[in-house]
């Protein structure tokens, strides 16, 4: 009968407008239990909300240029080692040219008596000498090929190690090189904004990165996938840092990205807090020993906690199982 009594008496007051004032079009009855039991509770806050995820993302080069064994050959020497840095000119690796030495020698010859043909013959000898000093210049030129230097100043981003004394094939990739200030952390997709500050850990070590590629606005790619890149930058200076100190994950292509998420001063209650039905959110409102139901409108669920947008206020107190406080 008590509980008869307070169902009409709440329904008399909500028909007169003397029940709490709603926040939303969405109040109910209260809803009853056993008086002795205890409900864990929590009162809606202003707060700042934070949390913190991880990816992986790829160290990628796709500005490298791929240097190519000239022909077939042994190989003498390899020292292009994967993430190493290397300087314009330097020698990463050196094939045998012993059969081609020995055509120049014989071409040197070639050339010595075209010479002194030259300096006493007419403009028929002076030809001819002309054209085995050219002959003589492209095997030169040829030799050349066969010590493959770095081609400027930057990393060893791609390499294909042959042991010394084994057979290199014409047109095989030797290694690849990358300018640092060409060198890309990016991730496939993602939801991150142009311009977005995070945090990339690369090893044990974290450092600053600002999204200068995203979906919506990142330029054209050599691979045409800019709708679906992100990259992040970490400076000239500190990339460069990053690939001389870094050598593990440079060589292994992958490092983790840590992007911190924040709202600040917005009104929250614990996760736990928030039901649905269908697309709508409610709580459980908690007011003078009763409960209601009432609608909200959410915002983000950031670090156990979900943004309240419309629907109650700050210190409302809702049911909020696991909230470790309860009803007196």
């Amino acid at each position: 009968m008590k509980k008869i009594a307070a169902a009409l008496a709440a329904t008399a007051l909500l028909l007169t407008g003397c029940a709490r004032k709603a926040t939303t079009d969405e109040i109910q009855l209260p809803i009853y239990g056993a008086d002795e039991v205890q409900y864990e509770v929590a009162a809606a806050k202003y707060m700042d909300l934070s949390e913190t995820e991880s990816s992986g993302v790829t160290i990628g080069y796709p500005y490298a240029v791929y240097l190519t064994y000239p022909g077939d050959a042994l190989v003498m020497s390899y020292n292009a080692l994967k993430g190493r840095e290397v300087t314009a000119g330097e020698v990463l690796a050196v094939l045998d040219s012993s059969g081609l030495d020995y055509d120049i020698s014989n071409q040197q010859t070639i050339v010595n008596a075209a010479y002194e043909a030259s300096l006493a013959g007419g403009r028929a000898e002076q030809l001819q000498y002309q054209i085995e000093q050219k002959k003589l210049d492209m095997m030169l030129a040829e030799k050349e090929k066969y010590t493959i230097t770095a081609p400027f100043d930057g990393i060893i981003c791609q390499a294909y190690a042959i042991g010394e004394g084994a057979e290199a094939k014409g047109g095989d990739v030797c290694c690849a090189v990358s300018e640092v200030s060409k060198t890309e952390i990016y991730i496939d997709g993602g939801d991150y904004r142009f311009g977005q500050k995070l945090q990339i850990r690369i090893d044990d070590d974290m450092y600053d990165a600002t999204v200068v590629e995203a979906p919506d606005v990142a330029p054209a790619t050599a691979y045409g996938q800019s709708a679906q890149r992100v990259v992040f930058d970490l400076g000239e200076d500190v990339m460069a840092q990053v690939l001389e100190e870094q050598q593990m994950a440079v060589s292994s292509g992958w490092a983790t990205a840590f992007v911190t998420t924040e709202r600040k001063n917005v009104l929250a209650v614990p996760d736990s807090a928030i039901k649905t039905s269908g697309t709508e959110s409610y709580v459980t409102l908690v007011e003078n020993g009763e409960r209601y139901k009432l609608k909200v409108t959410t915002g983000v669920s950031l670090g156990g906690y979900t943004e309240i947008l419309n629907g109650i206020s700050a210190g409302d107190v809702v049911l909020a199982p696991g909230s470790g406080e309860y009803t007196t």
